[in-house]
């Protein structure tokens, strides 16, 4: 019996071990400074397999649903984006390391990969969804479409959400002109923040490669909310 114990415990501790693995494979950025200083530089110094860029054009959308900081780069904003391509044009640039996918990251304002810039003029509207190293549930939503983004904010926060008008404190406010969400045809743009404890809950498993087959209610939800406002605000 006590060997039989033993077993499991040893089984239980192995998943455990196995799962923090996982994790620790696709860590948010940190607040330090980029590897790179833009796309180009990026270019030169990385392997074209260890990315992904993808750009999928809806006629007529008048919004662009985008994150430069998909796949392993900022966990759980690739599967967000692609739930909204069979009505919008999306657009993702993503990280497939298997480790250090944090060198692929390229701040927003120096963000200027050029299939993304040239989907970006295309369309009237932006909204961008990244991710920040929160352990408690939130979406800090800015941009610089404020109006629309306290929308979201109370629609978010009306379906069971935390969620908060982002400010320029926080650093994640998305208004900088210089921001890429900003360089749609009319300069507005709301950016999606998501803390890591809300992506978690997204996914039954937050492993890489099992996110998209194991999406939660709350993932649903999450999403039918946005599409609710799109489909609001810009009809």
């Amino acid at each position: 019996m006590k060997r039989i114990l033993l077993n499991v415990i040893i089984i239980v501790a192995m998943v455990l071990l196995i799962r923090c693995a996982h994790y620790a494979s696709d860590p948010d950025p940190s607040n330090s400074s980029d590897t790179y200083t833009d796309f180009k530089d990026l270019a030169e110094h990385e392997d074209p397999d260890d990315y992904h860029i993808s750009y999928n054009k809806r006629k007529g959308s008048p919004v662009l649903i985008m994150s430069p900081h998909g796949g392993r780069i900022e966990g759980g904003v690739s599967e967000i984006v692609r739930s909204f391509r069979d009505d919008y044009s999306t657009y993702l640039f993503e990280g497939l390391k298997t480790h250090d996918n944090q060198t692929l990251h390229i701040t927003s304002t120096r963000f200027d990969e050029p299939s993304a810039v040239e989907s970006i003029k295309q369309h009237h509207y932006v909204i961008a969804v990244h991710g920040y190293k929160g352990d408690e549930k939130n979406t800090l939503v800015g941009g610089s479409d404020r109006k629309r983004a306290k929308k979201l904010v109370r629609a978010l926060e009306r379906n069971g959400f935390s969620a908060e008008l982002a400010t320029t404190k926080t650093g994640l406010a998305g208004v900088d002109t210089e921001n890429i969400n900003n360089q749609a045809q009319t300069g507005l743009s709301i950016q999606l923040e998501i803390s890591r404890e809300q992506r978690e809950a997204f996914f039954d498993n937050f492993d890489y490669r099992e996110r998209e087959f194991t999406k939660t209610e709350e993932f649903y939800r999450f999403v039918r909310t946005i599409k609710r406002v799109i489909n609001q605000e810009y009809s």
